[in-house]
């Protein structure tokens, strides 16, 4: 339906395929959310070359907004410092022509985790305990690795993500675990980086610290991320509730029914793992991503599963979403070629003089002087042999 049919503009569409962004042309739109639109673009080069990247705009109704533009701006400082195989890099911050910030970055060929659950549900297929583990090992290390950051100056930049949701996990068609999005990160740079009206993360995934609107550090995340493995694990939401309130009500005082009563076949040593890092009082989970993820690998070799675990995700994402949008990409318009009439020829000049003076031929080499035929090359003389006999005809009519 297009905007003639409602009657009114959304702003919302006012970028579209094919439209140029910058140096990038937008080829299909990924996805909407509470601040930015997301884009999937190329940038175009010579000779036929590509490169796919995801483009994430503010949303036209909060560009003039102090606030959420300067979540923007710490969004791409913070992404600016990082360097992480497993976080989804930044390749450049910009101002469209219209005024609008956009982040170009890396695009992850495959899903986001959420959409791999729904797709999986739909089917009937359940991910289990082994995609969960290999799920959660490069999100730790990811958590780790952002969790120890440091500005320039050598500073402790106290990241917190604050969003670990299965929007924000994207895994790739060869299996690669990325994190995403930290517009709503706490940091050095952004202490509180709240604009009014914006939750920071989704309810059904926060630590009860955060729900209530406490003090978090780091261990907030590592609550989030035993959520996730939770929920892969076992099959199950979690923390939903039919409103706001029950949601916040189960992740304060909820039970949480270890994932081996939820479904029999996961083993008893994965409750253990897990049941930790969803321990409601910070000081009674991990300390860090990077024990959560170790944990997580005496797991896995506990049960002899190969460290090959891409394998695995790679194999689900690529049963699960056949259609890869890389080969659908259409291929640039290239701009119309001026077609030039040609030229008339030259007119039938005398040639000029030559140009070697060591040549003796060309020392005696004198212009000939110019006919009437040259000098008026379209002139042509026909011989008049009917003139005389038609004056003398003139003269025998003509009265005495």
């Amino acid at each position: 339906m297009s905007a003639d049919d409602t009657g009114s503009y959304d702003p919302r569409r006012s970028v579209f395929p094919g439209l140029a962004l910058g140096k990038y042309r937008i080829v299909e739109e990924i996805g909407i959310g509470g601040m930015a639109q997301v884009f999937l673009a190329v940038l175009d080069g010579p000779d036929g070359f590509t490169k796919p990247v995801v483009i994430k705009r503010i949303l036209p109704e909060y560009a003039d907004d102090d606030s959420f533009l300067q979540m923007f701006v710490n969004e791409a400082k913070v992404a600016s410092m990082m360097s992480h195989p497993n976080i989804v890099q930044v390749h450049e911050f910009s101002r469209s022509e219209d005024d609008h910030y956009f982040l170009a970055m890396e695009y992850v060929n495959g899903a986001s985790l959420d959409r791999v659950v729904r797709a999986a549900r739909k089917v009937n297929y359940p991910l289990g305990p082994r995609f969960a583990v290999e799920l959660g090992i490069p999100v730790a290390q990811a958590l780790s690795y952002a969790h120890g950051l440091r500005m320039p100056d050598g500073t402790p930049l106290n990241l917190v993500h604050r969003d670990v949701s299965p929007g924000n996990v994207l895994i790739s068609r060869d299996g690669v675990v990325k994190l995403s999005d930290f517009g709503v990160v706490k940091s050095a740079i952004a202490p509180a980086g709240t604009a009014a009206g914006v939750v920071k993360g989704k309810w059904s995934y926060m630590s009860p610290e955060q729900v209530s609107d406490k003090p978090i550090d780091h261990r907030s995340d590592l609550f989030s991320l035993g959520i996730l493995i939770y929920e892969v694990a076992t099959g199950i939401r979690l923390f939903r509730g039919e409103s706001l309130a029950t949601t916040v009500g189960a992740v304060m005082t909820g039970e949480i029914q270890p994932p081996s009563k939820v479904r029999p076949d996961i083993p008893p040593e994965f409750d253990v793992v897990v049941m930790k890092a969803l321990a409601r009082l910070p000081g009674q989970r991990y300390r860090s991503a990077a024990e959560l993820g170790d944990a997580l690998e005496a797991f896995r070799g506990s049960q002899g599963w190969s460290t090959a675990g891409s394998k695995v995700l790679s194999n689900t994402i690529n049963a699960l979403f056949p259609r890869d949008p890389l080969k659908s990409i259409p291929p640039r318009v290239p701009p119309p070629v001026a077609v030039s009439r040609p030229s008339a020829p030259p007119p039938n000049l005398p040639p000029e003089p030559p140009t070697d003076p060591t040549n003796l031929a060309q020392k005696n080499w004198k212009r000939a002087p110019p006919t009437r035929a040259s000098r008026f090359p379209s002139f042509k003389r026909e011989p008049d042999d009917d003139g005389p006999a038609m004056i003398r005809e003139v003269q025998q009519r003509a009265p005495i």
